[in-house]
């Protein structure tokens, strides 16, 4: 019998017990059978059998019975039909849960008469939504299989349980910041003892170069030259000399031969991948490979395989197998990765897709500024730049800014300029962003103390946090820190300690990560002090005191880590 899960219900009433209403379901087989009814909402009902079923029926969750009809006194009234949502045996009863997919029962109408509603839920009508947020999460909206006719009707059961989400303290999905920069910011959000202020420890300028003096002027600069956008696609009007300066940069500094711009590394991933494969053409990802990259591989008419998470092994395997059934292949990870912030065996990857004449891409966007011998990213860490064939970076990192970019040889560039649709028909960036991106980019190239501070920023952090117990490689050299929780409840426990004493780290969850491995997923940045992280990590034992949260041992986090697919931020 198939699973049940948890389904997002309307509110519930029970039957009286001197109800005459029975309930008459009709099987696929054509038996009919009258149940007694126990409790339904607008869109659901169930009940006990009266008699016993037949051996010769089968009730599986899923099934949809084709009529089903309420009588009393006389009176009777159509249902329609029926998807099978609960199936109970104990002793000798049998208790089945419905929903309806026809009608609706009509719990304000010719019913209320027989139905009880609880004293404390008087004003409950039968339009309301069992959706407390401390019971349901969005992985139960993904969950739900819908079974009305009204595409939207979705919507408005997410949107009840959302008002009242976004309600409660621990919600922190859309905070506004008032003006201020840096690593310490003003909310309009207040902590219990009046103060705004927040240290933030999520950001994605690892660098805190987005609100350094010289790149705020660059790109005031640029908007007194050129104006507010861009004006257009880079096919049209999109094109400025800071957008070719930017380029021109960037392929020098990775030796390769040009660079095209995208408006963000989303896009950059999406239209790289869509646009340089067919349907004669492999695709072979690592599981944990960016939602982008994942989106662009849905996106392409390309066959799509993943790997095992950093195994070269299970890489191989497919390769072996599946290889020659196809024209081209392209083999994708990432420079780090964005949710565990752990770094791929990129040369033996590389030296594997060659060895089958596949193609390599690597997503440096959270390595490039983090990792390598001059802070290049994974390729340049294990020494495989010339090698990989295309290397795509992001703005939002390294400079915290916005846009992405792809690098590679003329020809793969030509060809994505005129026939990567999310490069041909969305705008560039604005020249004022490409203006900043680059100055950012020059300043981290020539101030090597950047690199020197957030290098001894991720030492300390990473060990304050093993010192709390947190399962951490101690060479852990990525700015983003994972640390799971694993329960939403304490995740959420935790967080309101942690807003409250001004550490500002938003907590992910579903659909970003599995329920199993929600996580804060922390960021270091290099103008952090060490006096900011020594109080960060003093809130978050403070925190785990709170929520009366201890780590598991190593070997079990390991496991969780990475196991269901987070495809990251």
């Amino acid at each position: 019998m198939a699973e049940i899960t948890r389904a997002i219900r309307h509110k519930r009433f029970n039957f009286s017990k001197d109800s005459p209403v029975k309930f008459v379901i009709e099987t696929k087989i054509g038996s009919q059978y009258t149940l007694i009814p126990e409790n339904c909402s607008l869109t659901g009902i169930a009940g006990y059998a009266s008699q016993p079923l037949s051996n010769d029926e089968q009730f599986d969750i899923g099934d949809i019975l084709p009529a089903a009809k309420i009588i009393w006194e006389g009176h009777e009234y159509a249902l329609g039909r029926l998807v099978i949502r609960n199936f109970v045996k104990k002793d000798e009863k049998t208790t089945l849960g419905f929903s309806l997919v026809d009608s609706k029962t009509p719990i304000d109408g010719p019913l209320a008469r027989y139905l009880e509603t609880p004293r404390d839920e008087a004003a409950v009508t039968p339009y309301g939504f069992e959706l407390n947020p401390d019971k349901f999460s969005i992985a139960n909206f993904t969950e739900t299989n819908q079974t009305n006719v009204d595409l939207f009707a979705k919507c408005k059961q997410f949107s009840i349980y959302f008002n009242q989400w976004e309600k409660m303290p621990k919600y922190q999905y859309h905070t506004v910041r008032t003006p201020s920069m840096g690593a310490r910011v003003n909310l309009t959000r207040s902590r219990p003892n009046g103060r705004n202020d927040y240290l933030v420890m999520g950001s994605n300028d690892y660098l805190g170069l987005a609100s350094h003096p010289e790149v705020i002027a660059a790109a005031r600069n640029a908007i007194d030259q050129y104006g507010f956008g861009s004006t257009g696609s880079p096919l049209t009007t999109g094109i400025s000399a800071a957008h070719e300066e930017l380029c021109g940069f960037l392929a020098k500094l990775y030796g390769k031969e040009k660079v095209i711009l995208y408006n963000s590394g989303y896009t950059a991933n999406v239209g790289f991948v869509q646009g340089i494969t067919t349907a004669q053409d492999l695709i072979v990802a690592d599981i944990l490979a960016h939602a982008s990259l994942q989106d662009g591989m849905r996106m392409s008419s390309a066959t799509s395989r993943f790997f095992k998470h950093n195994d070269p092994k299970h890489l191989e395997k497919i390769l072996s197998d599946q290889r020659n059934q196809y024209a081209g292949a392209l083999v994708i990870t990432e420079g780090i990765f964005s949710m565990d912030g752990d770094v791929p065996p990129l040369k033996k990857i590389v030296e594997i897709a060659k060895k089958y004449n596949a193609r390599t891409f690597v997503d440096e966007a959270h390595s490039l500024g983090v990792i390598g011998p001059n802070g290049l990213g994974g390729c340049e860490k294990f020494g495989v730049i010339s090698d990989v064939d295309v290397i795509m970076g992001t703005f939002s990192k390294i400079c915290g800014g916005i846009g992405g970019f792809i690098a590679g040889n003329s020809d793969v560039m030509d060809w994505l300029y005129w026939l990567s649709r999310a490069h041909m028909f969305s705008v560039s960036i604005p020249p004022s962003t490409a203006a900043a991106a680059l100055k950012a980019l020059q300043i981290f190239t020539s101030d090597k103390t950047l690199l020197t501070n957030v290098r001894r920023n991720i030492r300390h952090f990473v060990n304050g946090l093993r010192s709390l117990g947190a399962p951490l490689n101690p060479e852990h050299e990525s700015t983003v820190v994972p640390v799971v929780i694993g329960d939403e409840k304490k995740l959420g426990q935790m967080n309101q300690v942690l807003i409250d004493n001004g550490v500002f780290v938003v907590p992910i969850v579903f659909p970003a990560v599995s329920r199993k491995t929600c996580r804060f997923r922390f960021t270091v940045m290099a103008t952090h002090t060490i006096s900011d992280l020594d109080y960060a990590l003093s809130i978050f034992e403070k925190a785990m005191q709170k929520a009366d949260f201890t780590f598991k041992k190593n070997e079990e986090q390991k496991e969780a880590l990475g196991a269901t697919g987070e495809q990251g931020y």
